[in-house]
C-alpha cells in the first residue's frame, strides 16, 4: 500500500498482503502490465442489453492502478485528476462477489448517492446492478474491508464480470447482509450460524 501524503488520511481498511497473489488472466500489479487495483465502469453505452453476457460486460469494465491505494482522499484526487472521474467523489455503496468472500468487499466511488436522477445524468446499468439501486455515471471500484482483513488488493475483470451476472439472480442488500453474518462469525472462531431464525437474514453493521 502507498504511504497517504495527507495527514490522518481515512482508509477504508488496513491490508495486509497474502504472501501469494492469486490470478487470471484478466487479474492485475503495479508490478505487472496485466495487474490493477482500480477498475472504473463508465456509464456511456450501458444499457440493459449490456448485462447479458459476460463479454459485453467485461468491454465496459476499464482496470487501472492506482499509486494512491489505500489513502482514500488521495484515491479521489487521483480519480478525478488522472482518470476523469468527477471531483466530488464519495462512497456510492459497497458489495461482495459470487464467491463467498467475506474478509473484503467492492468499495465503490461515484458521484452522487442520490437514487434520482437529474439532468444530464446517465443511468451507469450496470452499477446499478451491483449495488441494487440506480446509480448514474462513472463509478471506481476497488477492494476493501473490515480493519485488519488480510487480502491482496489486485482485481480481476473476469471476476468481477461474474459477479455482475451472479446480481442478475441475487439481491446485493440480502447478500451483503449474509456476509457481514459470516464474517461475525467466523471472527469468532465459529462456523456461520444462517440457520439460526434470528440470524437469518443476516447483520447489516
Amino acid at each position: 500500500m502507498s504511504s497517504c501524503s495527507y495527514p490522518f488520511c481515512p482508509v477504508h481498511a488496513l491490508h495486509f498482503p497474502s504472501e501469494t497473489t492469486n490470478s487470471t488472466k484478466c487479474s492485475s500489479s503495479k508490478n505487472n502490465d496485466n495487474k490493477y487495483n482500480c477498475i472504473i465502469i463508465r456509464a456511456q453505452g450501458t444499457n440493459k442489453e449490456t448485462l447479458t453476457n459476460i463479454q459485453s460486460i467485461c468491454s465496459h469494465l476499464e482496470p487501472i492502478t492506482l499509486n494512491s491505494y489505500g489513502c482514500e482522499i488521495s484515491e479521489k484526487h487521483e480519480l478525478s485528476s488522472k482518470h476523469g472521474m468527477h471531483g466530488d467523489l464519495r462512497e456510492t455503496g459497497k458489495f461482495y462477489d459470487h464467491e463467498d468472500t467475506s474478509n473484503w468487499y467492492y468499495y465503490v466511488y461515484g458521484k452522487s448517492v442520490e437514487k434520482k436522477q437529474t439532468n444530464g445524468e446517465i443511468t451507469n446499468f450496470i452499477a446499478s446492478r451491483l449495488l441494487g439501486h440506480s446509480v448514474y455515471d462513472d463509478i471506481a471500484i476497488i477492494r476493501s474491508g473490515p480493519m485488519a482483513s488480510k487480502f491482496e488488493p489486485w482485481l480481476s475483470i473476469e471476476k468481477l464480470g461474474q459477479t455482475v451476472l451472479y446480481y442478475k439472480t441475487h439481491n446485493p442488500q440480502t447478500i451483503f447482509a449474509e456476509r457481514e453474518r459470516k464474517r461475525f462469525f467466523e471472527k469468532m472462531g465459529l462456523q456461520d450460524q444462517k440457520d439460526i431464525p434470528a440470524f437469518a437474514y443476516g447483520f447489516n453493521f
